[in-house]
């Protein structure tokens, strides 16, 4: 179904995603699942706001790159996700992520949803998105001639110093090579990767997912016969999904973080059409094609 709807990001609308995000942010909080999970299903959750009201949402509790309607035929969709989602009792608000406003989907949506309530809209999330539809140097074209000096420039300066990188596709012992490289960096330092407890659960589940389905893509850059540096996605259905980068502090000047970008995406292509790098930040702007947009809809009832 994930598949079959468009207008949402299918790959954070799948499980490997929703679910390890759920599992690592909101483990306590049980799921509400409408429709057939044939035809059409709506997966949510019931959570507290600020004022302790009830709302529901999606199970992804954090970001919002995941769309919780799996209308794979909005137009008719819609109006059975309304009719059930009318009758949970016990909340006040609805909040509906990951939805691209150029779709059917959230056309049909809105109207359908007004028949119970208020509709808002809000502004969603931005991610930047890579075209690789044609392999590797096509992409590379496409960048500035700066870019592609230092591409390679980089990439010779990083292999020069004895830095090689090693791609993993099994979970056996990663997640916790992952986390010792994380706490030799900045992040790990600060706690703004996946040391913190919620993004190590996540993260844990979610290497283990895709590995288990044949969609997990690491690599680990290592120097010296120790590990400096970890890149970690996953591919769905032609989309990789970029997940996390980090490296060690004391290999920060040789260019690690540059040469684990490179190194995957000639890893990828062969089998992968789009690179999607996540959340837009202004150095990721210089590695894709587009940024893409997505609302999120906010019903009061």
């Amino acid at each position: 179904m994930v598949d079959l709807t468009g207008g949402i990001d299918k790959w954070c609308s799948g499980p490997d995603w929703t679910f390890s995000t759920h599992h690592g942010f909101a483990r306590g909080v049980e799921p509400i699942v409408l429709g057939d999970m044939n035809e059409w299903g709506a997966v949510l959750a019931r959570y507290r706001d600020e004022e302790d009201r009830p709302v529901l949402g999606g199970i992804e509790p954090l970001w919002g790159f995941s769309c919780p309607l799996l209308l794979p035929k909005p137009r008719h969709q819609a109006r059975h996700f309304v009719d059930q989602l009318f009758k949970i009792p016990d909340w006040s608000r609805l909040v509906i992520t990951g939805l691209r406003e150029e779709s059917e989907l959230y056309l049909a949506t809105i109207r359908a949803l007004s028949s119970i309530g208020t509709v808002y809209r809000a502004e969603g999330i931005e991610t930047c998105v890579a075209d690789l539809s044609g392999g590797l140097e096509p992409w590379l074209a496409r960048r500035s001639a700066r870019f592609r000096q230092q591409w390679r420039r980089r990439e010779r300066a990083a292999e020069a110093t004895g830095v090689r990188v090693d791609f993993v596709t099994a979970a056996d012992g990663l997640m916790d090579r992952l986390l010792e490289i994380e706490r030799s960096g900045w992040k790990g330092a600060n706690d703004d990767g996946i040391t913190s407890e919620g993004m190590e659960a996540t993260y844990r589940m979610m290497i283990d997912r895709l590995a288990a389905n044949g969609r997990l893509r690491a690599g680990i850059a290592r120097r010296d016969g120790r590990d400096v540096g970890f890149i970690l996605g996953g591919v769905r259905n032609g989309i990789y999904r970029g997940l996390q980068l980090s490296y060690s502090v004391e290999v920060a000047h040789l260019g690690v973080g540059h040469l684990l970008q490179s190194q995957q995406l000639r890893n990828l292509e062969s089998d992968v059409y789009t690179y999607d790098l996540g959340m837009d930040m202004e150095y990721k702007r210089r590695w894709c094609d587009e940024v893409r947009s997505s609302v999120v809809v906010i019903l009061h009832r």
